[in-house]
């Protein structure tokens, strides 16, 4: 049984890479050809659209990631009714979440005209409705494979999962290229992403009942609903701060200036997701190592030295990724885009500096979850989140996209790196002034690839060629520059395991 799980864990994690990097490659190769198939105005649309409906996800309250918690907790002690119970109250959660996506969806597209009506023109509005509509539908048909996703995972049947990912980031371009071509516009785009979302729902569910044998008793847990709702609240405002800074800016500024800044701002966050998926990736396997130190009761000492041997490998990826983007993004944007404009890059810039941070320390999160330490992290950023309307709002008036990526920038600064640092220091225990000490060692093999950006950024051309030519520049200045200057003579000294 052991070997079978492992064998789970391998072929998950592998098709966790994989499924990174196809979803990347097939995202940046196909969004230029929808781009230019739907115009700008129609790919705005359908972004106001998504990213609108997308803040009804927080109606799922944060439930679906309390699932593992209290399943490994039945399952320690041989409760399989007390499964069979969470099992029936999380399909019934997310089926009453599912009724009231389309109830407050169809409130939303009903009163399209009164919302956007601003910066949105008739005949814009009339492609607006129908997508709200389907895009809709397709948040109802998602927000019930949250319960049979996180049985999977419980199962350690990781493979499944991300085959999944990789066959629907596939299917894709391979079911709305013919739908644009056919001239169905972004309503067909929509139409087709719902299909998808419904046999993924359909796929995971026949997987989870016939091959993992999943049981559901539907009875009614008072003290259990009570355990998770208290639980999953601090995790519900995370996920309203995440759908804030990343969602929040698009409805902004399709209020505010219409579907074409959409579209360039859109471009921009694209890049800082894929920013945001390796940063992600990089940390969730260093995550059990953190909870095995905080579960063995190891010192704060030793945790911090942890702590700053993670940030200084993954600052080494991440500021590879940031300075090639620095160097080389504004004119690849141009060309991946076929716009005339710059704002795209600027807006990723802007969303992404604060991330090179944050990356660093992402595995901060998962030390202070393993010391049960994360509730004043979910209200701060709670709070950031909310102040980062009130600041995008008024910017997104004076400078457009700009402002509303500025605003996020300031906000994520003061909150999550400026305030979260103090609390690692005073209350985590995590020696901060240590920590970047570390990072800092770091520096003078940063010099030499920064200035090569600098020089790419006053030098390289609008061209494939000059893009290929000066990311080769950069990329051979800076790996023999942080391994010689930076992590090459103690890297095998301080391996994280």
């Amino acid at each position: 049984m052991k070997r079978m799980k492992s064998s789970y864990i391998k072929s998950g994690f592998i098709l966790s890479y994989a499924a990174i990097f196809i979803q990347s490659v097939i995202s940046i190769a196909y969004t230029p050809v929808m781009l230019r198939l739907l115009g700008g105005s129609d790919y705005g649309l359908l972004q106001l659209a998504i990213s609108t409906i997308a803040n009804l996800g927080l109606l799922s309250f944060g439930f679906g990631s309390s699932y593992l918690r209290f399943y490994s907790q039945y399952k320690s002690e041989g409760n399989e009714y007390g499964i069979a119970v969470l099992n029936g109250m999380f399909t019934v959660i997310f089926a009453l979440a599912s009724l009231a996506a389309l109830i407050a969806g169809a409130v939303i597209t009903l009163n399209a005209d009164v919302i956007f009506s601003a910066s949105t023109s008739e005949s814009e509005l009339s492609v607006l409705k129908p997508l709200l509509a389907v895009m809709t539908v397709n948040l109802a048909l998602t927000l019930p494979v949250n319960i049979f996703d996180s049985y999977i995972i419980s199962q350690e049947r990781f493979a499944f999962q991300k085959a999944i990912v990789i066959i629907t980031a596939v299917l894709n371009p391979m079911l709305t290229l013919p739908v644009m071509l056919l001239g169905k516009g972004s309503v067909g785009v929509a139409v087709c992403m719902t299909l998808i979302s419904f046999i993924k729902l359909i796929a995971s569910m026949i997987f989870c009942l016939v091959r993992l044998g999943m049981r559901f008793r539907f009875a009614f847990d008072a003290k259990l609903f009570k355990r998770l709702f208290t639980f999953s609240f601090f995790i519900f405002l995370n996920i309203v701060s995440d759908q804030i800074n990343w969602n929040a800016d698009k409805t902004i500024l399709g209020i505010v200036k219409g579907s074409v800044s959409v579209t360039a701002y859109s471009l921009g966050s694209q890049f800082n997701s894929y920013f945001l998926t390796v940063s992600y990736a990089l940390a969730s396997l260093c995550s059990p190592k953190a909870y095995s130190l905080a579960a063995f009761k190891r010192s704060d000492a030793e945790l911090t030295r942890f702590f700053a041997r993670f940030g200084r490998l993954q600052l080494c990826v991440m500021a590879y990724i940031f300075t090639v983007f620095v160097g080389v993004g504004r004119p690849f944007m141009r060309l991946w885009s076929g716009l005339q404009s710059d704002i795209p890059y600027y807006t990723a810039l802007l969303l992404m500096s604060p991330l090179l941070v944050t990356s660093i320390q992402s595995i901060g999160i998962e030390i202070q979850r393993a010391k049960d330490m994360h509730r004043f992290r979910s209200v701060l950023y709670f709070v950031i989140a909310t102040f980062n309307i009130a600041v995008s709002i008024p910017l997104c008036v004076r400078f457009g996209e700009i402002g509303c990526a500025l605003g996020t920038c300031v906000c994520i600064f003061v909150g999550n790196i400026i305030i979260m640092n103090i609390y690692y220091q005073r209350r985590v225990g995590l020696d901060m002034a240590y920590f970047w000490k570390q990072i800092l060692r770091l520096a003078p093999s940063l010099v030499p690839p920064a200035a090569a950006a600098v020089l790419a950024v006053m030098r390289a051309r609008v061209s494939i060629g000059s893009v290929i030519a000066w990311g080769i520049v950069i990329t051979a200045v800076y790996a023999p520059s942080v391994w010689f200057l930076g992590i090459g003579k103690d890297i095998k000294k301080t391996a994280l395991y």
